[in-house]
């Protein structure tokens, strides 16, 4: 049984649509559901793999039965998952979850399984990076990750000012680009065209993280992926340490078939003024893909 902490009367209720998957924990054996101050941990056993996987700033749009990121798919290889959940979008700096990660660590919960693997998007890659450390050797897949919040380390870093004013950002687990060293292998999946998240990955370098640069995929790479229909295999192979990058560019492809992809295209190709190319690039589009999108997108570029 693991104990549960003492909440402070300034700790965030426990969000809407939690209730079923508190009850799942309560009822599954060797599973555990705890809560601290501003997050949750939601433990289902499994085999082979644990899977340790953190909420992004939608994650919490689901009112009704809430469920760890990613959390099915992991289920469905049959492996275990540690859903790391917020209840206040602080980038997990809040020092009472770090104390309960840790205690975790310490009561081998990461040691038990000989693969481990951190996965987010966003905010949630972040989290996989920064936390590499409680599992040292293991695997991280993060999308579009900050390194840190910390206006000193980043100052290029503009966005997310609520969560930036949340949590102790000198604390231990603040930098993702320090925690993925600890990882056997990363894979930083980015968007360059996106400055802010280019400077974040090219803070996060070291032996065994490789870099998979998406142009125009824009910072919504998951929902883009799944449009492509391969987010599952992706991420699979990267949870498994096995997403190499010829593999990567081959699954890629398909982002030629993409609506939103296109449209990145082209109006980036419009931003840079290169108004007879994105016409004849959105004329080839419509031969592919038919989209209305596509079409009202040639209209404008036709009208200037």
């Amino acid at each position: 049984m693991i104990a549960q902490p003492l909440l402070s009367d300034a700790a965030t209720p426990l969000p809407p649509g939690m209730e079923p998957l508190r009850a799942r924990c309560h009822a599954t054996e060797g599973a555990f559901f705890i809560e601290t101050e501003h997050h949750m941990l939601a433990y289902l056993p499994g085999k082979k793999r644990l899977v340790v996987t953190f909420d992004n700033l939608a994650s919490d749009r689901d009112v009704e039965a809430r469920q760890p990121f990613a959390c099915q798919l992991v289920q469905r290889k049959g492996w275990a998952i540690l859903g790391v959940m917020v209840k206040r979008k602080d980038w997990f700096q809040c020092p009472h979850l770090k104390t309960a990660l840790l205690g975790l660590q310490s009561a081998g919960l990461f040691a038990g399984y000989d693969n481990v693997s951190m996965y987010g998007a966003s905010m949630g890659g972040f989290g996989a990076a920064v936390f590499a450390p409680l599992a040292p050797g293991c695997t991280v897949l993060a999308f579009a990750p900050q390194s840190t919040l910390d206006g000193k380390v980043v100052p290029f870093e503009r966005r997310y000012r609520y969560g930036r004013g949340l949590g102790d950002w000198s604390a231990p687990f603040n930098d993702a680009a320090v925690g993925v060293q600890s990882a056997g292998c990363a894979y930083l999946i980015y968007d360059p065209v996106v400055e802010g998240d280019k400077l974040h990955a090219l803070r996060m370098v070291g032996e065994g993280v490789t870099l998979l640069p998406v142009p125009h995929f824009s910072h919504k790479i998951p929902p883009m992926l799944m449009r492509m229909g391969v987010l599952k295999e992706v991420a699979v192979l990267g949870m498994k340490g096995a997403l190499d990058p010829l593999t990567f560019r081959r699954l890629m492809r398909s982002r030629r078939g993409a609506v939103p992809y296109l449209l990145n295209l082209l109006e980036s190709a419009l931003a840079k003024g290169h108004v007879s190319m994105a016409e004849r690039a959105a004329k080839r589009a419509l031969t592919l893909v038919p989209n209305w999108k596509l079409r009202k997108m040639l209209t404008e570029i036709k009208r200037g």
